[in-house]
């Protein structure tokens, strides 16, 4: 799929929908009409702590979001090598907010368009390196057409959306 460009608020709106409402909050009758669960297919936990029993998605993104985390659990097979790269591990997906470090950008979360992996080992701003994601399960997601903002020296390796970036034109 050809993914709306991240820094044009219109072609999100156009493609997800706008999720504005008010005081702050995601507008209830666009979540109930977009925002899809998913039920990872390995055992995944928020990185502080509680078991995670679903993801949450915007329906046009959430099947690529499966399958990639279906290409991690084939990439290594069981859940103790899932775990020992800490693809187990997510800061959350569908997420209501503005972007780290603005005070007037949305984050692609509040399009429920993206899902943060290990965020306690792949800090934001950091450039990819050794140790934080492995490049294999990076690929997973990219193999599934979805961007992956640790490649190309971009700053935010925990983060993978359905929704272009600078560097991918």
């Amino acid at each position: 799929m050809n993914w709306p460009h991240e820094s044009n608020t219109g072609e999100l709106d156009a493609c997800f929908g706008n999720p504005h409402g008010a005081n702050g909050h995601a507008n209830p009758a666009w979540v109930s009409e977009n925002v899809v669960a998913l039920i990872p297919p390995y055992e995944m936990k928020f990185s502080w702590g509680p078991k995670v029993g679903h993801l949450l998605f915007h329906r046009k993104c959430r099947d690529a979001f499966g399958e990639a985390l279906l290409e991690v659990k084939k990439l290594y097979g069981t859940q103790a090598d899932i775990d020992a790269h800490r693809m187990n591990l997510t800061g959350g997906s569908f997420m209501y907010r503005l972007m780290r470090g603005s005070s007037t950008r949305m984050s692609i979360h509040s399009w429920a368009a993206a899902i943060d992996i290990d965020p306690q080992h792949n800090p934001f701003p950091a450039k990819w390196r050794p140790g934080f994601i492995p490049a294999e399960a990076a690929a997973c997601f990219e193999k599934c057409g979805l961007i992956w903002r640790g490649a190309h020296g971009d700053d935010d390796p925990m983060h993978f959306q359905a929704v272009e970036h600078s560097y991918r034109g």
